[in-house]
């Protein structure tokens, strides 16, 4: 989600319900057949380091952006470079979180900490309901022309979340989310396509999102999980100097 979240800001409804009941009557039973479909527990749980690297295209952007980004838990650092050249770079150390683009440096304020840290949670899909003060199962809908199990939120920060998930196969369909940024309502819907495995939990290897009028598509060509060194996360001295 980070790294969509980076290109939408360097680029600057009711679902219909089925009539028929849900197979699966609770939140813990839906979220227990997702782990399941990623690959069981321990496989997410072994995930200590990622590294993913791919390409995005948008109705905002001429061409393809390419991106390579890192996680180690609570952490990330991500490097995108544009279809002209230039590179913007952004990342999370655990409390404070950046980007560097050609305009130059500047700190997130407007997006809660707790946030930013669900986003480099490589662990989220095993305890989702921790970052909610409302989470719940609310009912087998229409999403994108998939039947799903519709599991409804909101936020410790205050923000609508929905989450759609494949009755079939049990995986993670799609988001319809407010923003996170405590300013903005705007609303997303984030569909996850095409699930592979890269020796780990299965990754959906597109993403697309759509926000208003603008539609973009994250593609993920490799992902590994060798370790990361921790000082990767280090703040740059152009932030360290905005700190001061």
């Amino acid at each position: 989600m980070r790294v969509i979240k980076t290109l939408i800001l360097a680029c600057a409804g009711a679902a219909l319900l089925w009539p028929q009941a849900a197979e699966l009557k609770t939140t813990q039973a839906v979220l227990e057949k997702y782990q399941r479909a990623l690959g069981g527990a321990d496989a997410i749980r072994k995930v200590q380091c990622e590294a993913r690297r791919g390409e995005v295209e948008g109705n905002a952007i001429q061409g393809k952006a390419t991106f390579v980004a890192y996680t180690r838990p609570f952490k990330t650092l991500s490097r995108v470079t544009l279809p002209g050249g230039a590179e913007i770079v952004s990342g999370f150390d655990g409390s404070v979180s950046w980007s560097i683009t050609p305009q130059g440096a500047s700190i997130d304020k407007s997006s809660p900490v707790e946030a930013v840290r669900r986003d480099a949670d490589l662990q989220y899909a095993l305890h989702q309901a921790d970052y909610f003060k409302k989470y719940e199962l609310a009912g087998v809908v229409d999403f994108e022309g998939r039947r799903c199990y519709w599991v409804h939120g909101t936020t410790h920060w205050g923000k609508d979340n929905n989450q759609y998930y494949d009755i079939e196969t049990g995986l993670l369909a799609g988001y319809r989310f407010q923003s996170d940024n405590s300013s903005s309502a705007v609303v997303t819907t984030l569909l996850f396509q095409e699930y592979k495995s890269f020796g780990g939990p299965l990754v959906a290897t597109k993403n697309i999102a759509r926000t208003g009028q603008e539609t973009q598509t994250v593609t993920f060509t490799s992902v590994t999980y060798e370790p990361l060194a921790d000082s990767l996360f280090d703040l740059p001295a152009a932030v360290r100097a905005l700190l001061k």
